[in-house]
């Protein structure tokens, strides 16, 4: 059978067997037969894109966990991830078939099923949060997804090309940085090598010519400095020893380039060594042979046998110069850190004996905190853009350690400001921060810390947070924090502001709002608004989300006449709108938009995000103004109270003939190079968008700043306009942009530099 023949599910069961077999003492095989057969009868004629069996897929997700060294409930849930999912089966019968701890596996893979969702984004964020609780219970469940994700990355195939990019953007955003902290590095190099693959195959294919044409000479490179390695360790007497040596990964190769500006053929250090010794003696012995034999490289040495990372990865990592001039990358590790670095967490347990571990349990508790830290996120945020934004940010790769005046040690995330810190120290510390001394200078609040800071905070009871903080704090709590107190302040004012109002038009009809809650009749005005309770009624009526005289006609049909037909045209010819129930026709060509479901409301586009056609999007009631419509995920809206929020839709989207019509800003990075301007703009003529404004400079780093207004149909135009633009060699990097922001930030900081001088 050749290598790429496509295998029966009984092949592949086999081969998982084996797999079983090897890595885990005691099999029960009927019991996985049992689990195979089991979901082979359920599945059924179920078939995947690609045309094969179903059953083939959690088979081959069974085989990679089995890899993983972990215990015999986890590959049997991995059989089952998909059953309770695609089929008719019960978690019930999951349970009374196999146990109970199988079953909460099963459900902990399980996405939410039957309920309607608003976006894309939203039905991520829901079932991720689902996930995390599992997760959080038993990290075998997370053990499972991962697997499960690397092989539909490696199968993705298939699917059609936008489902292929949304898929591996999802994974790149949040399932290879979680690998990471699971301290899982081969399924996070794979991950993030098969995002590349699908997000940028233009640079995958380009990086793999130019590695493959290059093989016999790589490997007779890779032979002959694993043998120089080798000779030299046992002139000192090591002699249970290994040595390995592997090409850099594609993506850290892409990453390289993209981070320091370099080309394929100045990247020097393509390849990685390893060397594994027995103890943690050896390893700082060998360290020592290393470096007597070629020159180390100056601030390319880490240690992170004293100081592990938070992921639990430990190795000693230095780059050195051979006689060739070229640099070489060698990792010096014991056996024990290389079973963590290729398992992460799976290393650890033996779940056989200890049975499931959860992130509060887990040995080394301490270095899972960024998951306790994500799970009293999913219950404090609601909002699933919020949420996905702090597990974004938790799951941060890079981290800094700071110290408090008293030597405790806390970890933020790289680019953590002192306000971050306040915060991390405690919510009513940041609340209320006035200064900060970083190593016993005066420091802004907004100042970046490094490793090894000491911070002291200065409060003040009369301070409070304002809006301008959000743009520069970094960590989740903090941004979370900012924006409660923010919101509760605005719906304060709006509460104080509704009342107002309801309390005039009451006035009006010879209704007392007091003597109605005294009475409690109140509980009418709140039925007829459908809010929990009074205070959300005033809310919003003061935001204008809710019509006071509508609401009144509503509430008490028989103690207040309607108006007459006449007075009810003559309200609805006033010349501004002051709620959102205000019928004004919108104008404009292919820019229809639906507001709970009505396409007759007054909306506006708002100026930072730009919404397109075709993109997810959201409503914000305005007082005066109609509704504002924003992308979903624009980090601005995010800020807004969600009282505020209004379901929003497009309607007919514009034909693809149509004129382009919507406007859009970018800003493109690209190396200085004769003829890429043209190049760029010939992209953008060609894929139909309208060039309205342009700005070019060179920075001092040599690099190109081209900022375009253009004018597009829709996302899905976009979005092929700027994957043509980023496949051209030169192009750094390509992104969506706020008009004049980064531009008189710049400028701000400038001035600021100035007056300090």
């Amino acid at each position: 059978m050749s290598e790429d023949a496509v295998k029966t599910p009984e092949e592949l069961f086999q081969g998982l067997v084996a797999v079983v077999a090897k890595n885990i003492p005691n099999l029960n095989e009927p019991l996985l037969r049992k689990a195979f057969e089991f979901a082979r009868t359920c599945h059924g004629d179920q078939k995947r894109h690609s045309g094969e069996p179903y059953v083939t897929h959690p088979v081959e997700v069974a085989t990679i966990v089995a890899g993983f060294k972990v215990d015999q409930a986890s590959i049997i849930a991995a059989l089952l991830h998909d059953v309770v999912e695609d089929t008719d089966i019960s978690l019930e019968t999951i349970e009374k078939e196999f146990d109970k701890t199988i079953a909460e596996l099963v459900d902990g893979l399980t996405k939410i099923a039957r309920i309607e969702f608003r976006s894309n984004q939203e039905k991520l964020a829901e079932n991720f949060r689902k996930m995390v609780i599992a997760m959080a219970k038993d990290l075998r469940v997370i053990i499972i997804k991962l697997a499960d994700r690397l092989h539909n990355m490696r199968t993705i195939k298939a699917l059609p090309e936008a489902k292929r990019i949304r898929i591996a953007q999802e994974t790149m955003d949040i399932y290879a940085p979680l690998a990471n902290r699971l301290g899982m590095y081969g399924v996070k190099s794979e991950l993030e090598d098969l995002c590349l693959r699908q997000i940028k195959p233009d640079v995958y294919n380009e990086l793999k010519t130019k590695i493959s044409s290059k093989k016999a000479q790589r490997v007779k490179y890779i032979e002959d400095v694993k043998e120089i390695i080798i000779l030299e360790l046992q002139k000192y007497s090591f002699t249970k020893v290994e040595v390995t040596g592997r090409p850099k990964h594609f993506y850290s190769i892409y990453k390289k380039m993209q981070d320091r500006s370099l080309y394929f053929e100045d990247v020097h250090d393509l390849f990685a060594f390893r060397i594994i010794v027995e103890s943690i003696k050896d390893c700082y012995e060998a360290l020592g042979v290393v470096h007597a034999m070629w020159k180390p490289m100056p601030g390319r040495f880490k240690d992170y046998i004293a100081m592990p990372k938070a992921n639990m990865y430990q190795s000693l990592h230095t780059t050195v110069i051979r006689p060739s001039g070229e640099p070489c990358e060698i990792q010096i590790r014991t056996r024990e850190m290389h079973e963590v670095c290729e398992y992460g967490v799976a290393a650890h347990w033996n779940y056989k004996e200890r049975g499931p571990v959860t992130a509060r349990a887990a040995p080394g508790t301490q270095k899972m905190a960024w998951l306790n830290q994500i799970v009293e996120w999913q219950k404090e945020l609601k909002d699933p853009d919020e949420f996905l934004e702090a597990v974004k940010v938790d799951l941060f790769e890079e981290e800094i350690f700071v110290f408090t005046p008293k030597g405790d040690v806390l970890q933020l995330p790289a680019k953590a400001t002192a306000l971050d810190f306040a915060f991390a120290v405690h919510s009513a510390v940041g609340q209320s921060t006035v200064g900060c001394k970083v190593n016993g200078r005066m420091v802004p609040i907004k100042k970046e810390l490094k490793s090894g800071d000491i911070i002291e905070v200065m409060t003040s009871a009369k301070q409070h947070p304002n809006k301008d903080w959000l743009s520069f704090v970094t960590t989740s709590r903090a941004k979370n924090r900012i924006r409660s107190y923010l919101r509760g302040e605005q719906r304060e004012k709006s509460k104080q502001l509704g009342r107002e109002i309801l309390h005039q038009e009451l006035a009006s009809r010879q209704l007392d709002l007091e003597k109605l809650e005294k009475t409690g009749d109140v509980t009418a005005l709140i039925k007829a608004a459908k809010e929990a309770n009074l205070d959300d009624t005033l809310i919003a009526i003061g935001y204008g989300k809710l019509n006071p005289e509508d609401l009144i006609d509503r509430a008490f049909p028989q103690k207040v006449a309607r108006k007459s037909l006449v007075e009810e045209e003559a309200a609805q010819s006033a010349d501004a709108p002051t709620t959102a129930t205000s019928v004004v026709k919108r104008t404009g060509k292919g820019k229809g938009i639906l507001v709970s479901g009505l396409d007759n409301l007054l909306v506006a586009m708002a100026r930072c995000c730009n919404p397109l056609p075709g993109e997810d999007i959201v409503g914000f009631v305005t007082r005066g103004r109609g509704v504002t419509i924003h992308r979903y995920d624009c980090p601005r809206a995010r800020d807004m109270d969600p009282a505020r929020r209004i379901e929003a839709t497009w309607g007919k989207l514009p034909s693809q003939d149509a004129a382009a019509e919507f406007v859009t800003h970018l800003r493109i990075v690209t190396i200085d190079k004769p003829g890429i301007l043209a190049d760029i703009t010939t992209i953008i003529s060609i894929t139909g968008a309208n060039i309205q404004k342009a700005q070019v400079q060179v920075g001092k780093d040599a690099l190109g700043y081209l900022d375009f207004e253009v004018m597009v149909r829709d996302a899905t135009q976009l979005q092929n306009m700027m994957q043509k633009i980023e496949s051209n060699p030169a192009v750094m990097r390509i992104e969506r942009t706020i008009p004049g922001y980064n531009i008189k930030k710049r400028k701000n900081k400038k001035k600021k530099k100035a007056s300090t001088t």
